[in-house]
């Protein structure tokens, strides 16, 4: 097993070098003794191009996509000009579903490069190892969003220009309509998106759905 795990690290470590894309070239590869491949997350911020500042982009990342430390990624605490700054090395893993999941022309190329990757780590992978990261690719890609695709009730609202014209109680009911229609014809719950005026994010779903619940109701 000792003997697999050098394979697919060795593995990992040719893909990267060789792939066309050489996208991680941009960025620093550090190594430990044990063979574990880190990435600063700062410096994969600054190269994934985000527009929300770096503390604000890992904290929510980290929660979203339930992140642990020690195990994904570690946290260090320094001293810089009086200022305590924390600086996130994060496994190669990792950064590589933060890529995938970053609505950005690196973030897609990346995506892409995690997709070969893994093709090659089947290659030599025990199935208990591709059932693991099959699993954990499915619910990495069944949070993103489809921003054509999944509509809030409220950007539902306010695109057709009624949102006014319910009340809060009103707007909150074709919520959970629509969140039992979802249900009802996927036997799922539906995503969430997040947004700053609610804790635990809005509900999204098909548009036509959405559509079929107001004109119903209201």
């Amino acid at each position: 097993m000792k003997e697999q795990l050098k394979s697919i690290n060795f593995l990992i470590k040719i893909i990267m070098e060789e792939n066309t894309t050489k996208r991680f070239e941009l960025i620093k590869i550090n190594q430990s003794e044990k063979g574990n491949k880190t990435v600063s997350a700062r410096e994969l911020h600054e190269f994934l191009k985000s527009k929300q500042d770096f503390s604000t982009w890992i904290k929510k990342r980290i929660k979203a996509y339930g992140f642990i430390e020690g195990r994904d990624f570690t946290l260090h605490r320094l001293m810089e000009r009086k200022v305590w700054k924390h600086e996130y090395v994060i496994s190669i893993n990792m950064a590589k579903e933060l890529a995938m999941v970053e609505k950005t022309e690196a973030g897609r190329s990346i995506r892409n490069y995690f997709i070969e990757v893994e093709k090659h780590y089947q290659e030599i992978a025990t199935p208990k190892q591709i059932t693991e990261l099959s699993n954990r690719l499915k619910k990495v890609e069944e949070k993103q969003i489809n921003f054509i695709n999944d509509w809030s009730v409220d950007r539902f609202l306010r695109t057709n220009g009624v949102f006014k014209k319910l009340t809060v109680t009103e707007r909150q009911q074709l919520g959970k309509l629509c969140t039992k229609e979802y249900k009802k014809i996927t036997g799922n719950l539906p995503k969430k998106v997040q947004h700053p005026s609610y804790v635990n994010g809005q509900n999204v779903y098909p548009y036509e759905l959405i559509s079929k619940m107001y004109s119903s109701k209201f």
